[in-house]
């Protein structure tokens, strides 16, 4: 049987903001074949039987499609069928095989065969009656003749399916006719390098492997995924070498990536995840004309228009021209070259609409709609060459898919007229190869020393020593930032470790800037790279394992010291309290009291508990999991374990929150407003005041407090005031609270209430001095009386 492989054309599909969908259950095209087949009617698969010239098969014909499918597998029986038919009905099979599809569209097929100037309809009949082609209707089952289905209308949303074998068996077939050639001067002649798509696609894969992307439920791209991509300026900045501007890059690159398999579905998963490095190395040298083959068979983006709108009615119509106009090209000899307005003229004359955009509900090959569209092109042909020459320019839908696409894929070399200055073009060495008409494209001058390797780790590279293997090789340990006339890698910890992960060593990374670089490597990019390593080698990797938390480093000991003899591999003390286990069953549960465990699927929970004083945590471990002593670290200290605390056997585990650990905290970055939410969700309760207290005073802008007779301090805030109240330094100084900004301050407590607050980096203004008043000075024998109240 041939291999019966998913079809890539179906593996994709786009939103309505144009990124490429993450593919459905897709029916592999054998599969598909034979299914169409199971729909036919009996005397129909007994006509396909007759006509491949086999045996009365002596059987039921339910038991036709498989003997049909299987008799095509055999790759010479099915070369002999082609090789019998006329040039038109071969030419029909090699679009199946130049776009490596088995599922074509009625409506594509059909545009593609009348613009090669082929009559449609009695080809795919005969490709039909063969078996070689099987057609699968929208609804009901294939019955009647093609023609009679035409006319009926029967054909809408219909689609054939050639037997995957038809794909090995084709040979490519060019169009009776001839392209008119040019006949002028040849001048500016332009061919790129093609490493374009290659370079956007090392940057793509690059950028899916440090973040794969995620899918939604409907199977889009989720936003910010679409975003990511959309505004790397490597994946859609302009092009330095562009004759025509190509629309949806990023979307365009995905699709073309995902195409040639550089990216993957995850299995079982909503992912796309970037393949393995080795593909690199498997497949960068065939990787332009495996782009290039992805591109004659992708349907959803537009040379014009860029990806199609997600739930969009219309079939795109020009993705079906490309290998069609690519044939026509192929007609011509190779130092020959054609006009692009030539070209189209000639197009015209076998449709006069070959250049719609889209086809709509009636199919292509109803002889009303060809008529009603023959005419709307007729009188809207005078609008459209008006307006080439008024903007002096070839036809804008050759432009694009010539000087846009097929220009940066390497297919066509382009020039312009000496005389008039009209835009020629010929296929490359590299569009023949695609097409199967001439061997591969001969390699490029190579540069061997074509890097310069900064001591910043930037390195810049000049295309002319690039190919794809060399693109590959430094995909794999450098990030290319910058895509132009001049390229630009970095060397990161991140891409060092995709170069590990890869398999590739510190000294093979080297090597390979070394050999390519016009300088010796600065000293600092050697040792980084080693530094970088080195710190990867350290870090151990355990796909399963079980962690265990003692209370103590003495209870860790203990448990170890207890701990059964087994083959397995023992227990790892990964810190004073903690313990890895790689074998679950072979921890001793009934040695050790099990206080607790925790799922980390689950959100974090309270597991903290605030003391009367404000600034003392006390941590239940029975609640509590690994993930909050390194967030209590960043703020708070451990006190010494107290093991009257808790309950026995289970000691509580207790930290304090301090002017110096608040202030740790806030240099790492730490507000209010995140140690407000940690509070929330650890303590199921607001922030203390005073650990509120702390922070503010540990912002330098909060003024002097101030004092009054009898001493009464003021704050700016009730906050304040609330810390200094619970605070164990200061509470014991304060007498009673008049407000909620003021308390008031015993005066013989008032130099020790001073030194509390300048341990927490406060202060307060120095307090009002009541002054005593004058008594003036009375004759002797006066006394001093006080005036009678009145």
């Amino acid at each position: 049987m041939a291999d019966d492989a998913p079809d890539r054309e179906e593996n994709e599909s786009t939103t309505s903001e144009g990124a490429v969908l993450v593919p459905v259950v897709v029916t592999p095209p054998l599969t598909a074949y034979l299914r169409a087949l199971e729909r036919y009617e009996g005397i129909r698969l007994f006509e396909i039987h007759r006509a491949l010239g086999l045996a009365d098969p002596g059987t039921k014909p339910r038991a036709l499609p498989g003997v049909i499918t299987e008799r095509l597998a055999e790759l010479r029986f099915a070369e002999r069928i082609l090789a019998s038919l006329e040039p038109g009905l071969r030419l029909a099979a090699s679009l199946f095989m130049l776009t490596e599809t088995t599922s074509w569209s009625f409506n594509g097929l059909f545009h593609a065969l009348t613009c090669l100037g082929i009559e449609p309809t009695p080809t795919v009949h005969r490709l039909l009656e063969l078996g070689l082609l099987a057609i699968e209707l929208a609804e009901g089952n294939f019955t009647n003749d093609l023609a009679r289905l035409i006319e009926r209308g029967d054909m809408v949303g219909a689609r054939f399916l050639a037997h995957p074998s038809v794909l090995g068996a084709s040979r490519t077939v060019l169009p009776e006719k001839k392209l008119t050639p040019h006949s002028g001067t040849v001048v500016r002649i332009r061919e790129t390098d093609g490493l374009e798509p290659i370079l956007r696609l090392a940057a793509i894969w690059q950028r899916v492997d440090a973040g794969p992307l995620r899918r939604t439920q409907h199977g889009t791209l989720y936003k910010r995924d679409r975003d990511r991509l959309e505004d790397d300026p490597v994946l859609a900045g302009p092009i330095a070498d562009a004759l025509e501007p190509l629309p949806d890059m990023a979307a365009f690159w995905l699709a073309l990536s995902r195409g040639v398999s550089l990216l993957v579905d995850e299995e079982n998963s909503d992912r796309v995840v970037a393949a393995p490095p080795g593909f690199w190395a498997e497949n960068a040298i065939h990787l332009p004309q495996m782009v290039a083959t992805r591109w004659l068979a992708l349907r959803t983006w537009h040379e014009q228009g860029g990806m199609q709108q997600d739930g969009s009615t219309v079939e795109l119509a020009l993705p079906f021209l490309r290998p069609v106009v690519l044939l026509w090209l192929a007609t011509l000899a190779e130092d020959e070259w054609v006009a692009l307005d030539d070209f189209d003229a000639q197009l015209r004359e076998l449709l006069p609409d070959w250049d719609r955009a889209g086809f709509l509900e009636e199919p292509a090959a109803n002889p009303a709609a060809r008529a009603k569209a023959v005419r709307a092109a007729k009188s809207a042909r005078p609008a459209r060459e008006s307006r080439n020459e008024e903007r002096g320019a070839e036809p804008a839908v050759l432009e694009s898919l010539l000087l846009g696409a097929g220009y940066q894929l390497g297919l066509v070399r382009a020039a312009v007229d000496g005389a008039d200055g009209r835009a020629i073009v010929q296929l490359s060495a590299l569009g023949r190869y695609i097409l199967a008409l001439g061997p591969p494209p001969p390699p490029r001058p190579t540069f061997e020393h074509f890097l310069y390797v900064q001591p910043n780790f930037e390195i810049i590279a000049y295309r002319q020593g690039l190919t794809p293997p060399l693109i590959g090789q430094f995909s794999r340990f450098a990030l290319w930032s910058q895509v132009g006339a001049a390229l630009e890698l970095k060397l990161t910890p991140e891409s060092v470790y995709r170069g590990l992960e890869g398999g590739l060593t510190p000294p093979e990374m080297l090597d390979r800037l070394a050999r390519h670089s016009q300088r010796v490597l600065p000293a600092g990019v050697s040792e980084a790279v080693r530094t970088w390593a080195g710190r990867r080698e350290r870090i151990t990797y355990y796909a399963s394992a079980t962690l265990v938390e003692f209370a103590t480093k003495e209870d860790l000991e203990k448990a170890l010291a207890q701990w059964p003899e087994s083959k397995g591999v023992a227990p790892i003390a990964i810190s004073d309290r903690l313990l890895l286990v790689e074998d679950d069953s072979s921890i001793p549960f009934q040695r050790l009291r099990l206080a607790g465990a925790r799922d980390y699927r689950r959100s974090p929970e309270a597991c903290l508990e605030v003391e009367a004083d404000g600034v003392t945590l006390s941590l239940d471990l029975s609640r509590s999991d690994l993930l909050v002593d390194a967030e209590l670290v960043r703020f708070a200290d451990e006190l010494p374990l107290d093991p009257a605390t808790g309950t026995p056997g289970n000691p509580r585990r207790r930290f304090v929150i301090s002017p110096a650990s608040i202030a740790r905290g806030v240099a790492n970055g730490m507000t209010s407003s995140t140690l407000s939410h940690w509070f929330t969700r650890r303590t199921d309760a607001d922030i203390p005041p005073a650990v509120r207290l702390l922070l503010l005073a540990n912002q330098s802008r909060v003024p002097p407090l101030s004092t009054s007779r009898p001493l009464v301090l003021h704050a700016p805030s009730a906050d304040l005031i609330d810390g200094l109240v619970q605070h164990p330094s200061t509470r014991s100084h304060l007498g009673e609270r008049l407000g909620p900004t003021s308390v008031v301050v015993p005066d013989e407590e008032l130099e020790a209430f001073r030194i509390a607050l300048d341990r927490l980096g406060l202060a307060i203004a120095d307090p009002l001095v009541v002054k005593e008043p004058e008594i003036p000075s009375r004759p002797a024998g006066a006394s001093l009386r006080s005036p009678k109240r009145k």
